[in-house]
C-alpha cells in the first residue's frame, strides 16, 4: 500500500507566518522606487520647485516671474490652475506671465479671486490697466472664441480680427510684405472669430482689455441694418452719424434688385458647361460657377462680388463712402473691393481653394495698391490706437 498525505489548514509544526506588509511600508517601497526630481528635465524641476514653494511652505508673499519657462503648453495651463486653486489664502501669489495657457489655467480656477493687470511699454514709459477678469473669463466661456486663440491678444501689441482662418493669413501676409525696414517689429496677431457676427463684440472685450483692435469685415456687412448698427454701437460708434446714408444705399440696393428670368438662367448655366460630351461628368468648379450664379439675384450679392465700384456714378456711392470712413474711425473695416477674394479677381477657383493658389503663386507677394492702402490705413489706425 502505497502511502497517502494529509492535507490541513494552518501553519505547519514549527514555521512563522508572513504577514502583507502595511499600508505606509507599501507606501514607501512606491516612493522610494519613483525616480528622483534632480532625475527629471528643466521643465519638471521647474513645476515641482514652484509648487513646493507655493504650496508646502508658503510666505504671506509670492512673487513669480514667467512661471511657463522650460514648461509644454499643457504644463502651463495645469500649473496656473493649481496655483490659484490651492495657494493657502493668507497668501498673496504675483506672477508675470506672456503665456496665454499659463492666464488660461488662472482662468478656469473658480474658487478665489483674481485681478489681471495689463503692462505694455510706450515711449511715455510703462503703463498698467488692470482688466475686468469677467471680460476676459466671458471670451474663454464662448467656445467660437476659446477655442481661436482670441486669449493670446493679451500678449500683443495690436489685434486684427477677420471673419476666418483665411482672411487671418492672408492679412498677415500682406502685413509683412509691405512693412518697412525702418519701422520696428509691428508685434501684431491676427485672430478670428469664425465669421462676422461675434466680430464687434470681440473687439470690444479685447478693448476693454487696453488692447488696440481693429476688424476687416466682407462689404456685405453693409446689408443688415440690425447688425451693421450693433456692430458700430459694440464699438462705441453713433449710429445716427450713418442712419442718411444707410437708408440711402438701401434704398438704391432695394431699386436696382435685379431678376433672373428662367431663360436668362439656362443661358448662363449653358455658357458655363460648354459643349459637353456624352459621359462628361460636371466639375466642381462648374458646380461652384452655377450655384454663385443662381445665388446672386441680388444687388447686395453683385455687391460683395464687385465692390464699390459697381456704385460708381450713383447717389449710394457717396453714402457707402461715408458709411465705410465712419466704420474705419471706429477700427471696423470693411472691404471696399467686396470680399477677400476680390483682392486676386484672376483666380477663378472655388473659395476653399483661393487662398492655397495665392499662396502657390506667389500673388500675396505683389498686393494691388488699393490693398496696400488698405492695409495701411489699418495700421495707422492701430498705431494711433496703442
Amino acid at each position: 500500500m502505497r502511502p497517502s498525505c494529509c492535507l490541513r489548514s494552518g501553519p505547519a509544526i514549527g514555521s512563522t507566518t508572513r504577514r502583507p506588509p502595511s499600508p505606509r511600508t507599501r507606501s514607501t517601497r512606491a516612493y522610494n522606487n519613483l525616480p528622483g526630481v534632480v532625475e527629471q528635465g528643466d521643465g519638471f524641476r521647474s513645476f515641482v520647485n514652484l509648487l513646493l514653494h507655493s504650496l508646502v511652505r508658503p510666505t504671506p508673499v509670492i512673487v513669480i516671474d514667467e512661471p511657463e519657462a522650460f514648461l509644454h503648453p499643457p504644463q502651463a495651463r495645469l500649473l496656473g490652475r493649481i496655483l490659484a486653486e490651492r495657494t493657502p489664502s493668507p497668501c498673496q501669489v504675483f506672477v508675470a506671465t506672456h503665456s496665454a495657457d499659463f492666464l488660461g489655467g488662472v482662468l478656469e480656477a473658480t474658487t478665489k479671486p483674481v485681478a489681471l493687470v495689463r503692462l505694455t511699454r510706450t515711449p511715455a514709459g510703462p503703463r498698467a490697466n488692470q482688466l475686468d477678469p469677467e471680460d476676459v473669463v466671458d471670451i474663454l466661456r464662448t467656445p467660437l472664441l476659446r477655442y481661436s486663440n482670441i486669449i493670446t491678444g493679451l500678449f500683443h501689441d495690436g489685434v486684427v480680427l477677420g471673419e476666418s482662418e483665411a482672411d487671418c493669413q492672408f492679412y498677415a501676409a500682406t502685413f509683412d510684405v509691405i512693412k518697412k525696414d525702418d519701422r520696428p517689429n509691428d508685434n501684431l496677431v491676427f485672430l478670428h472669430t469664425s465669421g462676422k457676427t461675434r466680430l464687434a463684440d470681440t473687439a470690444a472685450r479685447l478693448r476693454r482689455c487696453g488692447i488696440p483692435v481693429a476688424v476687416i469685415a466682407d462689404l456685405d456687412l453693409l446689408n443688415n441694418k440690425q447688425t451693421l448698427r450693433t456692430a458700430l454701437t459694440g464699438v462705441g460708434g453713433d449710429w445716427e452719424r450713418i442712419t442718411a446714408e444707410f437708408e440711402i444705399l438701401d434704398r438704391h440696393m432695394r431699386e436696382e434688385k435685379s431678376i433672373v428670368t428662367a431663360a436668362a438662367a439656362k443661358n448662363r448655366i449653358l455658357k458655363v458647361l460648354g459643349d459637353p460630351k456624352d459621359g462628361d461628368l460636371i466639375t466642381a468648379q462648374q458646380v461652384d460657377e452655377i450655384s454663385s450664379m443662381l445665388k446672386a439675384t441680388s444687388s447686395w450679392a453683385q455687391l460683395k462680388k464687385a465692390g464699390l465700384p459697381q456704385l460708381s456714378g450713383a447717389l449710394a456711392y457717396q453714402a457707402t463712402k461715408r458709411i465705410l470712413d465712419v466704420l474705419a474711425e471706429h477700427g471696423i473695416f470693411a472691404v471696399p473691393v467686396g470680399e477677400l477674394e476680390r483682392w486676386v479677381p484672376e483666380l477663378a477657383v472655388r473659395k476653399n481653394r483661393w487662398l492655397t493658389r495665392v499662396f502657390e503663386e506667389g500673388h500675396h507677394n505683389n498686393p494691388s495698391e488699393d490693398l496696400r492702402r488698405f492695409c495701411e490705413r489699418i495700421k495707422s489706425y492701430l498705431a494711433t490706437a496703442a
